[in-house]
């Protein structure tokens, strides 16, 4: 039999590309070139079905290939398969059931679904999937395509449901049918180099009320590590396969769970050799000391993830936060990393349950705080969404405070679905825009961190004549013109930009000499032939192209233009001043100078 394993769609109907993280949740975005994380669930699935049948079983993912319905529908097509296997969250429900019919009256295809909305809304799901998968599901799909009589099942809809499944006992997760590098190119947009995502541990001791995982995907709170040796056994597979491998991000729900476990991890990684790369953790609050902070710096971890969520009181009751609530203590840790060279990344939310707007304003100073301080390297904002399912769904909808329901609304980042008359949507939207005000605050604490000096390790020859690309805002523009000022003052320095920032870039002291290409995005086929032929003969020395995202994705039109050219060397900067070799074969933006 044929066994098609898939995550979601990745653009939906309206042209939103799916951020899809079922065990959390699902966001999305106009943005096509957006990253999406590594679908670690599917993943394992797919890696037990391949090793414990003999069916063929193929792996393919919407979202990383950015496939609309059709382009997915004909791709997966190719394979007719006779089952098909996905992880539905809410957000994604409409498209993924749209793409599974489809396949059904094709091919006949069985379609086995899992995931939350799976998991929450069984009865209505089995109207159009012939199996219901419930919670953790790798083992119960395993069961179900062994032939196991389905009464006999657990896990499997309207059956008891299935014990978590021992975590020592999985293969290495899906890196055949798709890489595990390409979920790092672009990657996560706050991961600092070229990172694979990897899971030491499933599941998380508390329970929060609108958490997925520990109310949904588990039936209960519960935290289980891997042994130490297995993890250090897949860092080995993966850097002796990617040898261009910068680093390991962590993005279970608590890397953390445990002391006694984070200082074994932390000894088998520099034991083994592994401390050279550079890990990006999801980390609690409540189980850190400074012991543990000080052994994973000494195993080369760089960026520690806490989930803080919020600095109002009212609001950690009413979310059932529980010991993840102390905000003395977490400051007291963050100062403690920062010290000894750790970077903090939080995550906030806004209009959860229990909050009120002086809760989500007290959530506004302490952000202004810890940035003030520079303990906040990153951070993440949501809008606290009820996942159907959790108690914070059960909840809202008894009251009656659940507005236009509808499942693409569900993606907290761009909707409020929750009016509370005592704090209205329209409140919290508001105060999530002036926390979205701090993005910039926190660009510019890192941009003067990361930019002093960052020409420091690159050399130029020749003509020394330098020409700046106008690919982003023009402050960032400006810093990188200080920049190279102060590095190469006897240079001379262009600046090849749009009609627009004419008067501004003519204005700038450092800036020599300004070349005109029209307005609009850089586009090599259409960029003028004569202006190009001008631009070759000043055999530059120096191409710098700043870069308005982390990672430099969306940038291939600049790069061709900057080829044709002919510049004797290329070189990018990112929006927090990061500068990259572009010269460097499979470099993807991400591998650094300094």
């Amino acid at each position: 039999m044929k066994v098609a394993i898939c995550n979601s769609v990745g653009i939906d109907s309206d042209g939103y590309a799916m951020i899809h993280s079922p065990s959390r949740w699902t966001n999305s975005t106009k943005d096509l070139n957006i990253f999406t994380y590594y679908p670690w669930e599917l993943a394992y699935c797919s890696s037990i079905l391949k090793r414990d049948t003999d069916h063929e079983v193929k792996f393919y993912d919407g979202c990383l290939d950015k496939l609309d319905h059709h382009a997915f529908i004909e791709k997966v097509s190719e394979f007719s398969p006779d089952y098909l296997v996905m992880d539905c969250a809410t957000r994604t429900i409409n498209a993924d059931s749209r793409f599974a019919k489809e396949l059904k009256k094709r091919f006949g295809t069985k379609f086995i679904i899992c995931g939350p909305h799976a998991t929450t809304f069984p009865k209505e799901v089995s109207e159009y999937a012939d199996y219901v998968v419930l919670r953790e599901y790798e083992l119960t799909v395993l069961e179900i395509l062994q032939g196991k009589n389905p009464t006999d099942i657990l896990g499997l809809y309207p059956n008891a449901l299935r014990m978590p499944l021992d975590v020592n006992k999985l293969p290495l997760p899906e890196d055949d049918d798709v890489s595990r590098l390409s979920y790092g190119i672009p990657g996560e947009p706050s991961s600092e180099y070229l990172e694979i995502q990897a899971y030491a541990s499933r599941g998380c001791p508390l329970s929060c009320s609108f958490c997925v995982c520990g109310n949904i995907s588990y039936a209960h709170p519960n935290w289980r590590s891997r042994d130490p040796q297995n993890v250090v056994y897949e860092l080995q597979t993966l850097r002796e396969k990617y040898p261009q491998l910068e680093g390991i991000f962590f993005d279970e729900e608590v890397h953390n769970g445990s002391k006694k476990y984070m200082l074994e991890l932390t000894k088998a990684i520099r034991q083994n050799g592994l401390d050279d790369l550079k890990y990006d953790v999801m980390c609690g609050q409540w189980p850190m000391d400074e012991e543990v902070l000080d052994a994973m710096k000494g195993a080369g971890y760089y960026m520690i993830r806490l989930g803080i969520e919020t600095a109002g009181e009212k609001a950690a009751q009413g979310m059932d936060l529980m010991k993840k609530f102390n905000v003395p203590r977490l400051k007291q840790l963050m100062e403690h990393g920062t010290n000894i060279g750790l970077k903090f990344y939080g995550t906030f939310t806004f209009g959860g349950e229990g909050s009120t707007d002086d809760c989500d304003k007290k959530t506004l100073a302490l952000m202004n705080d810890l940035l003030d301080r520079q303990l906040l390297w990153r951070f993440q904002l949501s809008i606290s969404t009820p996942q159907p399912g959790t108690p914070f769904y059960n909840r809202m909808k008894q009251k009656g405070y659940l507005r236009n329901v509808d499942w693409k609304h569900f993606d907290g980042g761009n909707h409020c679905v929750v009016d509370n008359p005592q704090y209205p949507a329209e409140m919290v939207m508001k105060n999530f825009r002036e926390a979205e005000k701090l993005y910039e605050k926190g660009f510019d604490n890192r941009y003067t961190s990361t930019a002093k000096d960052n020409f420091q390790s690159i050399e130029i020859n020749s003509t020394r004549e330098i020409l700046l690309f106008r690919t982003a805002r023009m402050k960032q523009v400006n810093d990188i013109l200080g920049s190279l000022h102060g590095q190469y003052k006897d240079s001379r320095i262009s600046v090849l930009g749009q009609n627009t920032v004419t008067k501004e870039l003519k204005s700038n002291d450092y800036v020599d000499d300004v070349f005109l290409y029209g307005d609009g995005h850089f586009n090599n086929d259409l960029f003028p032939q004569p202006l190009l032929k001008d631009l070759s003969d000043r055999k530059y020395s120096l191409g710098v192209i700043p870069y308005h995202n982390m990672s430099g994705n969306g940038y291939a039109d600049v790069k061709a233009i900057a080829k044709r050219i002919g510049i004797e060397k290329m070189v990018a900067v990112n929006i927090e001043g990061t500068v990259f070799d572009l010269e460097n074969p499979g470099d993807q933006g991400r591998s650094h100078l300094r």
